[in-house]
């Protein structure tokens, strides 16, 4: 996120203020830019993976401000592989092993006493190498699908036991669903199923050994579905659990689907409706549809923390041949599919999709700072914007006048305890808010600079974003019985500021603009800081939160007080 300037690509002269494009002596109007293409008359050859992403190059510098220059074919990047997603498990352990505060606004209960959301102070703390054992989803009664599917290619060891009970329960799926929706037969996949390591031959399709290594890819041409076994595969399971390899393969038969059904459109369109259709599977994996596998909270949160890290590079256009979609664009496709079934899935055009992309270029204020406000910055900036935001909607949808908080609490978790609110002990605490002082506490040694240097500084907004959400539970007199109702509507009233700033709704008001890759990193904090039965639930999960975070992204306040 940065500062908002007072309109969009205005630029400061020398005197420090701020000007309008056009009266700049250099500016020239940009190209118009025409809808999205696509060659229907192609096959669908559909990777797991984004092929190698353009990325947004800066722009040469010149005297005076930038100006926009016409858009050209920016430089190629080289594949992001998942496995260098094992970052994200570092970043889930950070956040883990620290304590979140909420308050409650039960009238049963001590408003003034936070009220713990169930996360453990004793776990590992940041940078410790804790190994991490992979989530089990297949069942300890499923039967043996090795015997059941013909695989080429080396498939061993617990990891290939997925990739087969994938495979065949997949199949089954759609053996059942195909009719339901489509009015038509499933077609098994005929083509094969090919492992492929470094020293196998190339699978159909498969060019050179750079279009599949590290990747995973259904081929129209010869009706396949073909993966890395080397890297790919053991890595994500490994890093992710046996889930994330399951969805990756329900992403592949989505692809298979298209091919069925004639599908055609736009990549970006044909990659959003296979998260959908992987996330109708999980649906039905959810529901005890399956005999292999069954899932779980903590196992979903931790396969979609794989799932969102082959999303697109931020500030990549809709329109690139080659783009997937954001995190939060993948997320959203995948959630409809869980929530609704095959059948929401099936209706997926190049218009519906176009509509609900949330686009966020780069401007050249975040090439220089890689989308990132300065750390010293981000809560002050936070705190004017989400006071300009909450005085507004309490105003506008409430008619109740907005109380100022109380100046902000920061702390240092490493060298003494959160202050006291209402005499309540805090220890242990990373970050709440006290309604009994009216004010945000939060720890500015650990957990929000490590949260900024891993994820970014929208990370960090959105925790402290969602205190305020809590304070606005309790000012607007709109808060949940439950602990855990009153976090998740936390998330979607947090959502529906973000929303307020992408839209720049509030006109000059507003001290904040989004930055391309903000909504993938509340996206993935969220995700992070989920909960489960077992350390008390308080939280929602973190496919509840984020799905409670993206409702107030799309649908604005009234999404979340309807």
């Amino acid at each position: 996120m940065s500062q908002h300037p007072p309109g969009t690509d205005w630029w400061v002269a020398s005197d420090g203020n701020w000007y309008p494009p056009e009266q700049h002596p250099s500016y020239r109007p940009p190209p118009p830019q025409g809808p999205p293409t696509h060659d229907p008359t192609l096959p669908p050859t559909q990777q797991w993976f984004p092929q190698p992403q353009p990325q947004p190059q800066p722009q040469p510098q010149m005297p005076g401000p930038y100006v926009p220059a016409p858009s050209g074919p920016p430089a190629k990047s080289s594949r992001t592989g998942l496995w260098i997603a094992l970052l994200a498990v570092g970043v889930v352990m950070a956040l883990v092993g620290v304590g979140l505060v909420v308050s409650s606004f039960d009238d049963s209960t001590d408003s003034s006493s936070p009220i713990s959301t169930g996360f453990d102070a004793d776990r590992p703390n940041p940078g410790q190498a804790t190994p991490v054992t992979p989530d089990k989803s297949v069942r300890e009664d499923a039967p043996d699908a090795s015997r059941q599917v013909e695989i080429e290619g080396p498939s061993s060891g617990p990891e290939g036991e997925v990739v087969a009970a994938a495979i065949v329960d997949i199949e089954k799926f759609w053996t059942t669903i195909m009719p339901e929706v489509f009015d038509q037969p499933y077609q098994p996949v005929s083509g094969g199923f090919f492992s492929w390591s470094p020293s196998e031959q190339l699978p159909p399709c498969a060019e050179s050994p750079d279009s599949i290594s590290e990747n995973a890819f259904y081929c129209g041409d010869g009706d396949v579905i073909a993966w890395d076994d080397t890297r790919l595969i053991p890595n994500l399971y490994k890093t992710f659990g046996d889930l994330s390899v399951a969805i990756v393969f329900a992403h592949e038969w989505g692809h298979a689907i298209q091919e069925r059904v004639g599908m055609r459109g736009s990549t970006v369109t044909l990659e959003q409706q296979a998260d959908c259709y992987a996330g109708a599977w999980v649906s039905h994996v959810r529901d005890a549809g399956s005999e292999f596998f069954e899932v779980d909270g903590a196992a979903l949160d931790r396969a979609l923390g794989g799932f969102i890290e082959i999303a697109d590079t931020p500030g990549t256009a809709k329109q690139d041949p080659n783009a997937h979609g954001s995190a939060f664009d993948r997320i959203t496709s995948f959630q409809e599919g869980l929530e609704d079934g095959a059948t929401s899935c099936a209706g997926y055009t190049d218009a519906s999709v176009d509509d609900r992309l949330v686009e966020i270029p780069f401007t050249k204020r975040d090439f220089e700072t890689q989308g990132n406000a300065p750390y010293a910055e981000v809560i002050d900036l936070s705190t004017k914007d989400l006071e300009d935001y909450w005085s507004k909607v309490s105003s506008a949808r409430f008619d109740v006048e907005w109380e100022p908080l109380a100046t902000a609490v920061a702390f240092d978790s490493t060298a003494g305890d959160p202050p006291e609110c209402g005499g309540s002990d805090t220890s242990g605490y990373s970050v709440f808010y006290c309604v009994d002082g009216r004010f945000i506490a939060y720890d500015d040694g650990r957990l929000f600079p490590n949260v900024y240097d891993q994820l970014g500084d929208f990370a960090v907004g959105a925790l402290y974003g969602s205190q305020y959400s809590l304070a606005a539970q309790d000012q607007l007199d709109i808060a949940p019985e439950t602990a855990k109702d009153q976090n998740l509507l936390a998330d979607c009233l947090t959502g529906s500021w973000a929303a307020s700033v992408f839209e720049g709704d509030r006109g000059d008001s507003g001290w904040l603009q989004l930055s391309a890759g903000d909504l993938d990193e509340a996206v993935k904090v969220l995700l992070a800081l989920g909960s489960t039965e077992d350390d008390g639930g308080d939280q929602g999960s973190g496919f509840e939160r984020v799905s409670a975070f993206r409702n107030g992204v799309i649908g604005g306040i009234d999404a979340c007080t309807k």
